[in-house]
């Protein structure tokens, strides 16, 4: 048996740590949106070459909807998409990838029919204003301090609960 523990806090944050936090928020969706945009050009370019009778050894190579495959493209794309990303953690750019490669795998689940419950779209774009700003933290030097009122995260440092 294997325990996995979580902790939920609220940030208290000054004017310029919110917006660091929000620009790890926004490099989420950079990410998220261009790599749903490069899955569908892909796929859209995989249908027209079907219609105009190509073969299937002859088809533009698909794209990877995985994690690992996602992190790879975007990894060798990042310099020319988001010159400023050494600025942000990594994490905030597998926040985004992570939540791109969940939603097309419960989509194609759905449409196989392999994953139960409700149908499931295809993955829109994240709009700045319609989606929450969110970012998640799984790896790195990641520590609630022994005040229990600091939290230290990458790129980001201390921040206040």
């Amino acid at each position: 048996m294997r325990t996995v523990q979580a902790y939920r806090y609220a940030l208290d944050l000054n004017p310029g740590q919110e917006r660091d936090v929000l620009a790890h928020a926004g490099a989420a969706r950079v990410a998220y949106n261009w790599a749903l945009a490069r899955v569908k050009a892909v796929m859209d370019q995989r249908a027209a070459e079907r219609t105009y009778g190509v073969s299937e050894e002859l088809l533009t190579p698909s794209l990877s909807w995985s994690l690992a495959g996602l992190r790879k493209a975007w990894n060798a794309a990042k310099p020319e998409v988001a010159p400023w990303w050494a600025e942000v953690s990594k994490e905030a750019f597998n926040t985004g990838l992570d939540a791109l490669a969940r939603g097309l795998k419960n989509w194609a689940g759905s449409r196989s029919g392999k994953r139960a419950g409700r149908p499931v779209g295809f993955p829109r774009f994240a709009s700045r204003r319609r989606t929450t700003p969110s970012v998640r933290f799984t790896t790195g030097a990641i520590r609630v301090e022994a005040d229990r009122m600091h939290v230290v995260l990458p790129r980001l440092g201390r921040l206040k609960l």
